[in-house]
């Protein structure tokens, strides 16, 4: 078995995965100000746990128990089970305002409302963060807002798998094995980045009052296979 935990903090001013699949806020929002783009990184994972088990069952052949027994050998012997776990926080993304920049191309980031949690108090994938964290800057203006202020939500992965070997009879150099995998065997899901566009605000200087829904899931629902290997 090994399991590791890694607390980490990735700030740049720009970043990306690669043009063709690129990631978070790619733009500078003041071009002639690079620095004004500084904050956390689009891979920026606070909290990270990984780990993973693989157990041979002592029962069968050359085992600690029933090894003498072939029909027990046959039904319990020469099983492994095994599994990995992923547990980490999520990454950080941008929200976008709506105020008219007239020259500037892209999105705009909102002001900052002081004393107001961009968390709303039962923040849920029905409204992942509070609107009202943030008010509408004025006309030909940008927001004080960082890039990936705030954070989405994280990771929980659990997979597990069962294998048996097999030995053929009389063809010691033949082994057969037979295995179960299951991805994401709680089918416990794993949501997206929610919407990142603000509206419903009055005008310059007032909140926002849109809801922040997630409608995607970063891993899939559980799923299973079954194999069956021959090794000569």
């Amino acid at each position: 078995m090994s399991f590791n935990y890694v607390w980490s903090h990735f700030l740049d001013d720009l970043d990306s995965s690669g043009w063709g699949s690129r990631a978070g806020e790619q733009p500078f929002q003041l071009a002639n100000n690079p620095a004004a783009n500084y904050s956390n990184s689009n891979f920026d994972v606070r909290h990270a746990f990984k780990g993973y088990v693989v157990y041979q069952l002592p029962f069968g052949r050359g085992k600690q128990f029933l090894s003498s027994n072939q029909l027990l050998d046959a039904a319990v012997g020469g099983w492994q089970v095994s599994g990995t776990v992923v547990l980490q926080t999520g990454n950080p993304f941008t929200v976008y305002s709506n105020q008219a920049n007239y020259t500037q191309a892209g999105s705009t980031f909102p002001n900052r409302n002081p004393g107001v949690s961009w968390k709303p108090a039962n923040q849920s994938i029905q409204n992942w963060y509070n609107a009202s964290a943030f008010l509408q800057p004025a006309d030909g203006t940008f927001g004080n807002v960082r890039r990936n202020s705030l954070v989405g939500p994280g990771l929980n992965v659990f997979n597990m798998s069962a294998a048996k070997s097999f030995t053929v009879p009389y063809r010691e150099g033949i082994k057969v094995e037979f295995r179960a995998d299951a991805q994401n065997v709680f089918n416990h899901p794993s949501f997206a980045d929610p919407s990142t566009g603000l509206g419903g605000s009055a005008g310059p200087g007032t909140p926002y009052t849109s809801t922040s829904p997630i409608s995607s899931v970063t891993v899939g629902g559980r799923n299973l296979q079954l194999g069956l290997r021959v090794s000569f």
